[in-house]
């Protein structure tokens, strides 16, 4: 029995991941089903919804697009094409046992700095407003093709393993109900029944089991703080083993800044735990908006973070701890008010190991907090 997207996954659920996903990455997302019909889109750029769309011409290259999607869902891979309008957009197929139930769309979108007098042109050609049409590309994303790659690896594992559970709760519930009608009619086919039942309790204990073991597998994945949506320790030990093979192969030096909230033991006695936690995700938010592409937040434990720092000296780091512990004290945290945090720093050294390099940060975190509070300490003894 072949089974439809809608079938094996619950749409609101997806529609809540594809937005927090769009409001975390700030690019268009959209999911269509086999039929061509759009199950999801968030984020449609202005200048495809109010211009490209609206256009008759410019819309048949819209129409061309999507029309390239269905004659690519038959592959495991990802396809980058640029739509006719000047835009970029990327395609997935989302498959299930290699038949294809959808697609993944990711789009409108640039991997360099537009090209101003092409889309100038292209507004005389359609009679689109220019200065309007100029206002609405500026609102377009540019993202390197590194970071759409490593987007869509992610995006093909995600609908393997999302396709995949569906499935297995799809045949679990078939089973279920099976075994339903099965006991409705014992009373009167008892004998009869009795090792049809069995087998389909069996089909149970073996669906429950590999649905225990999918589960199971998606825990071990979870690498994220579920409160803060912050990386996890689980995710630092990963990261940090690779940094450290490439500093002590001279490839790449790294650097590590703790911090945590001061006095953030009074805001949990004065206002409550709820609003803490409410604290700790605005924190989070704040502090995602100020690090770079390829860096690592890390919630290390209550109030007390990490940043992973790949590719950066200690000149480099406290720098960037003083504009954090800047940006903190600025901050209007509608919850409580403000407040301050202290940070340490300190620079993987040839020879460390993990633990010592930890032991440097918390104490430079340590004398920050000693010295005051709301203030750097950058641990720069040799």
């Amino acid at each position: 029995m072949s089974l439809s997207l809608e079938e094996i996954i619950d749409l609101d659920d997806l529609r809540a991941l594809m937005h927090f996903f769009y409001e975390a990455a700030g690019i268009s997302v959209g999911v269509m089903d086999a039929d061509h019909n759009w199950l999801v889109s968030i984020g449609w750029q202005e200048i495809c919804t109010d211009f490209h769309r609206l256009n008759p011409e410019s819309r048949k290259n819209c129409i061309l697009s999507e029309d390239r999607i269905q004659e690519y869902l038959d592959s495991k891979e990802y396809l980058t094409y640029p739509c006719p309008n000047g835009l970029i957009e990327v395609a997935i197929p989302i498959l299930l046992d290699d038949v294809p139930l959808g697609f993944f769309f990711l789009g409108q979108f640039l991997h360099h700095p537009p090209d101003h007098d092409y889309f100038r042109r292209q507004a005389l050609a359609y009679n689109f407003d220019i200065d309007a049409y100029l206002q609405a590309l500026e609102k377009v994303p540019v993202v390197s093709k590194q970071r759409i790659d490593y987007l869509m690896k992610f995006f093909v594992r995600f609908f393997d393993l999302l396709t995949r559970l569906g499935s297995e709760n799809q045949q679990r519930h078939r089973v279920e109900l099976e075994i339903q009608q099965a006991r409705e009619q014992l009373e009167t086919r008892v004998e009869e029944r009795t090792l049809e039942l069995n087998r389909a309790l069996i089909e149970v204990g073996d669906l429950a089991a590999q649905l225990n073991e999918s589960l199971k597998r998606v825990g071990e994945l979870a690498e994220t703080d579920t409160l803060t949506e912050t990386y996890n320790r689980r995710k630092f030990d990963e990261i940090v083993i690779k940094e450290h093979r490439r500093a002590e192969q001279g490839e790449a030096p790294f650097s590590l800044i703790m911090f945590d909230i001061d006095h953030f033991k009074k805001v949990n006695d004065k206002f409550g735990h709820s609003t803490g936690d409410q604290v700790l995700k605005h924190l989070s938010r704040l502090i995602r908006g100020l690090v770079r592409q390829g860096d690592l937040l890390i919630r290390w434990g209550g109030e007390e973070f990490l940043i992973l720092l790949p590719d950066t000296q200690l000149e480099e780091a406290g720098p960037f701890a003083e504009r954090i512990r800047q940006e903190v004290e600025q901050e209007d945290f509608t919850e409580i008010g403000s407040l301050t945090i202290s940070l340490g720093v300190a620079q993987f050294r040839k020879g460390d190991s993990t633990d010592a390099l930890l032991r440097r940060v918390d104490n430079a975190l340590y004398q920050a907090k000693q010295e005051g509070r709301n203030r750097v300490i950058v641990c720069s003894k040799l």
